[in-house]
């Protein structure tokens, strides 16, 4: 008897174990409104107005703050760290996202946001020189923001992983124009590259810059 309860409970842990994992946010949830500060400076905020996704981009120079607003088809949001190895696999991806569906220069309607966040616990010391070695240009969001965020608002790497669900990483979340989540995923497999494409091309109506 207790021969078969261990390998019932050996034949469990398998299941677990290969078992896919899942983002515990799901497709069809709402966005958590978010403002972390990019490695640039600038500070990136994304929330919902009036049913419509909002990006917020501000920064201060000699005094005078400076905000840009725009509103995207969809924002990219991919959780990673400096020492996760799947994550840099997937990041020349992100990267391609990036290139083909970014807006135009002062576009701000429509197009892909893809925004990386780093869960790294020095935040911008130490994601700055490793994106620096990197062929990426997209906004790496690492510490809190300039200004105090509003109420309930995510304002740390940190946060932003509670909220979100995070445990694994990579973790990809995809959100549409009216702030609900479209795609999720956690690791970076090869499947996940066309499922990801798929999805992206879905809420863009196909159609890149």
């Amino acid at each position: 008897m207790k021969t078969l309860a261990k390998i019932l409970g050996a034949f469990a842990v398998v299941l677990v174990l290969a078992a896919p994992s899942f983002a515990v946010m799901k497709p069809g949830e709402k966005l958590i409104p978010f403002s972390l500060k990019n490695i640039d400076g600038k500070d990136y905020t994304v929330t919902t107005e009036n049913g419509r996704l909002t990006l917020t981009v501000s920064e201060t120079v000699a005094g005078e703050t400076k905000v840009v607003k725009s509103y995207p088809s969809a924002v990219l949001i991919d959780f990673w760290a400096t020492w996760c190895v799947p994550c840099r696999k997937a990041m020349p991806h992100m990267q391609k996202l990036y290139e083909t569906y970014k807006p135009a220069e002062g576009q701000s309607e429509g197009g892909l946001r893809v925004l990386g966040v780093a869960l790294d616990d020095a935040g911008g010391k130490v994601v700055k020189p490793f994106y620096a070695k990197l062929k990426i240009t997209y906004p790496m969001l690492a510490d809190p923001p300039s200004a105090a965020a509003a109420p309930g608002v995510a304002a740390t790497a940190k946060d932003m992983k509670k909220r979100y669900g995070v445990q694994e990483i990579p973790v990809v979340y995809l959100i549409d124009s009216t702030g609900t989540i479209t795609h999720a995923h956690v690791g970076f497999k090869e499947e996940f590259v066309a499922e990801l494409d798929a999805a992206v091309k879905s809420v863009l109506g196909g159609a890149a810059r």
